[in-house]
């Protein structure tokens, strides 16, 4: 009996030291999964931290970038540069001319007739035939006539910044008077000019009235003008260009202009095979506006 109740005993004692000795592998088990859990989830956290700050850095730079692209480029002030920032605003605006003022404020000539020559500063302001030409003015909506700048043309380019606009300022070069240049508008860079088929009508009155003064008006039976020549002097632009869209805003033409003319002057005189020849010299100002449509 002593012998199995020695061994009851024995048995409970090795069945609580069996219970004992599994609960601290049972809690190291679930501290190393807590741990690995822990573990797992820094390394998440750690992971999606520097995924947030790769993105974060991705996007500054993508916005970098993109105020880069929208920052307006720099406005040039050497005269090469001038030339193609303003041709490349042109390249960009639809064009019209607004207005322009013409004014031949000096005209000279002289005319020779039987021997007789006759220098005289005609006073033609009043003339009907004459106005037109002399001061012409007109504020209608035309094309334009503007077209892209050689740099053989230019002389002297400067460019100022006011506030959001690039202000240019373009010389042209001068042109002595020249029996080959033919200003049609555009020529050399001057817009808007007197062209040969215009001037020679003026260079044809203005004869008139010269052999007129010599001989006499109903003597005068027909007028030739024999050739012509231009000069182009004192051409300039005045361009406003809105310098983050790289149009223009407006601009501004002055220049100008001097022809000389000569013309036979055949006399309606009986049995007299007489002819004036008279010389004209027109010297005068113009002004045209252009601006966007």
């Amino acid at each position: 009996m002593k012998k199995h109740l020695v061994c009851l005993i024995a048995l409970t004692f090795a069945f609580m030291l069996a219970a004992c000795g599994g609960a601290p592998a049972a809690d190291v088990a679930g501290t190393q999964a807590i741990s690995a859990e822990h573990a797992a989830t820094e390394g998440t956290t750690i992971e999606m931290t520097i995924t947030e700050e790769t993105t974060t850095e991705g996007m500054s730079t993508a916005d970098a970038s993109s105020i880069d692209s929208g920052e307006s480029p720099p406005v040039p002030t050497d005269t090469a540069g001038i030339i193609r920032y303003y041709n490349e605003a042109l390249a960009k605006t639809d064009m019209q001319r607004i207005s322009y003022k013409r004014s031949m404020t000096k005209i000279t000539g002289f005319a020779k007739a039987l021997g007789i020559t006759i220098l005289d500063e005609p006073d033609l302001q009043d003339n009907p035939d004459v106005m037109p030409y002399v001061h012409d003015k007109d504020n209608a909506i035309r094309p334009s006539d503007l077209a892209a700048l050689n740099a053989d043309w230019v002389a002297d380019a400067k460019s100022t910044v006011r506030g959001s606009d690039a202000v240019l300022t373009i010389a042209m070069r001068n042109h002595a008077v020249n029996p080959d240049l033919d200003p049609k508008p555009g020529v050399r860079g001057y817009v808007s000019t007197l062209d040969r088929a215009t001037v020679e009508p003026l260079v044809c009155e203005v004869s008139m009235a010269l052999a007129a003064a010599v001989i006499s008006p109903n003597a005068l039976k027909e007028v030739n003008v024999t050739n012509s020549s231009f000069g182009l002097s004192d051409g300039k632009y005045s361009v406003v260009i809105d310098i983050s869209t790289g149009k223009i805003k407006s601009l501004t033409f002055t220049a100008s202009q001097q022809v000389e003319g000569n013309a036979k002057c055949v006399l309606n005189i009986p049995l007299i095979p007489a002819s004036a020849n008279a010389l004209v010299t027109l010297r005068g100002n113009l002004t045209a506006v252009y601006a966007p449509k």
